[in-house]
């Protein structure tokens, strides 16, 4: 016969350790070893020699006995085994010791998760208990000036409905459920060591519902709910912009058992605008300026979103000078106040001229102090570079 492991050995403690830090080490090994989460051989033989180590080495006569002779203590009598309801405790805590009271255990909160974890049982939500229908989602695209000034769209949707003939129920003439007699669940004795438990699962002939139909809807064939194709109409505010959705609260799949409907979320995508382009509340636009314009200032005629305003130009404007108009940009979505809109002019060069033009520009030309400058500049270099 092999000879037994030091009960100190089998706990992971050193020799001598006191009776608190056997039963936290016994708690450790329990959790790890338990027969009951663990389904093979092995397992079992280290939770028994735990077991049998925390039996000596708990009480503080068998642990002074042991310290001093080691198995050969007298007295000492070894492990004897599971007794099962009724019979002698292989130990001195309940299962609360071991996994610790009113209770957390590897994620299990309160003994009847630990039970639903051994067993399947428990007192979780039962099939016949109303529940929420599920959201839906569409993806919407509308136009620049739609996002802008707000409108109405009709979509299409395919969605889950209460059928109308049966009015949710599955059909007519209920009759109690012969299967657990109208209980809705199936209830099963489990004996452990901890004794004996009830566990239960949902009834797979009626669903949890405890009844059954004996007229089967034809509509629906006996599910009290059906695929309905819909048309819903959504109001679009102005503001909005791509990435923004809309709530519409209790347009998505009905719910179970009387449950509430779920919502439908209308996810938007503005399409890019032919004038405009947007970043937020504010607008951006180009518009192209004569030379002339830009040389000598003048009033420049602008789009907005609603109607045309006058910018003043000034003279000796650059290309590219960005003008700011305050207040006539996209509505704020969901509160009060527009962004701006901001005018970029481009100068625009001129091309085929006619002889008149030409000749101006002759003229313009031998007036034109820029030659005058570079002049004066290559002169400068050249002076540098003697």
């Amino acid at each position: 016969m092999a000879a037994k492991k030091d009960y100190y050995d089998v706990l992971g403690l050193k020799k001598g350790a006191s009776i608190g830090e056997v039963k936290a080490a016994y708690k450790k090994l329990a959790k790890k070893y338990h027969p009951d989460l663990n389904n093979n051989k092995e397992a079992e033989e280290k939770f028994k020699e735990g077991l049998e180590a925390y039996q000596t080495l708990s009480d503080s006569k068998k642990k002074a006995n042991y310290d001093q002779f080691g198995h050969a203590a007298e007295g000492f009598q070894g492990f004897q085994g599971f007794r099962g309801a009724g019979g002698t405790r292989g130990f001195d805590f309940d299962f609360g010791d071991i996994f610790g009271a009113g209770g957390n255990f590897g994620g299990f909160s309160g003994m009847e998760d630990l039970f639903r974890a051994f067993g399947g049982g428990g007192q979780g939500r039962e099939a016949d208990d109303p529940a929420r229908g599920a959201n839906l989602r569409i993806d919407l695209s509308i136009s620049f000036e739609e996002a802008v000034f707000g409108t109405e769209k009709t979509v299409e949707l395919t969605r889950i409905e209460n059928c109308r003939e049966c009015k949710g129920k599955g059909g007519s003439g209920e009759e109690t459920c012969s299967q657990c007699q109208g209980l809705g669940v199936l209830r099963q004795q489990r004996r452990t060591m901890f004794g004996t438990f009830v566990t239960q699962s949902t009834c797979p002939k009626c669903r949890g519902k405890g009844k059954t139909i004996k007229n089967t809807c034809k509509e629906c064939q006996g599910k009290g709910r059906v695929k309905k194709r819909r048309e819903i109409k959504i109001k679009i505010p102005a503001g909005i912009d791509t990435g923004n959705h809309l709530n519409l609260r209790g347009e998505g799949n009905a719910g179970i058992n009387g449950g509430p409907n779920g919502d439908l979320f209308a996810v938007i995508f503005v399409e890019a605008g032919k004038v405009f382009k947007r970043d937020g509340v504010d607008i951006y636009a180009e518009m192209p300026i004569s030379f002339s314009e830009a040389a000598l200032g003048t009033g420049l005629d602008v789009p907005t979103l609603k109607e045309k305003e006058t910018i003043k130009i000034p003279s000796g404007t650059e290309t590219g000078t960005i003008f700011r108009l305050k207040g006539k940009g996209v509505k704020k979505l969901g509160e009060a106040g527009h962004g701006d809109e901001y005018i970029k002019v481009i100068v625009q060069t001129p091309g085929k001229m006619s002889k008149k033009q030409k000749e101006l520009f002759e003229q313009l030309a031998k007036e034109d102090d820029v030659k005058k400058q570079r002049k004066s500049f290559f002169e400068r270099v050249k002076k540098k570079f003697k």
